[in-house]
């Protein structure tokens, strides 16, 4: 993971990349099958090279992972529009 050259990120990354995908979660969710998924969304956990998001029912994992490639596509453009370069990730349903 390289970060931007800017303070505005330093000591808060993970924070920063939790709450973008947190999001855009819910943005493709929302525009792909119009239905609000905050409610059954938990937490957002990375661990080295996986990041994990928890929910609260095993349809909407179900739902997630076949949205996965464009949720990966625009968490990535995201995360370039912010200036963090975030390799080689996978993300996984829970």
């Amino acid at each position: 993971m390289k970060i931007g050259a800017g303070k505005l990120f330093q000591g808060r990354e993970d924070v920063v990349i939790k709450s973008i995908l947190w999001n855009t979660v819910i943005e493709v969710f929302n525009t792909e099958k119009n239905i609000d998924v905050t409610p059954y969304l938990i937490s957002v956990r990375l661990n080295a090279k996986v990041i994990f998001v928890k929910t609260t029912n095993p349809l909407i994992n179900t739902e997630l992972l076949l949205l996965d490639q464009k949720i990966k596509k625009l968490f990535s453009e995201k995360l370039k529009k912010v200036g963090i370069v975030f390799y080689d990730f996978e993300v996984k349903y829970i």
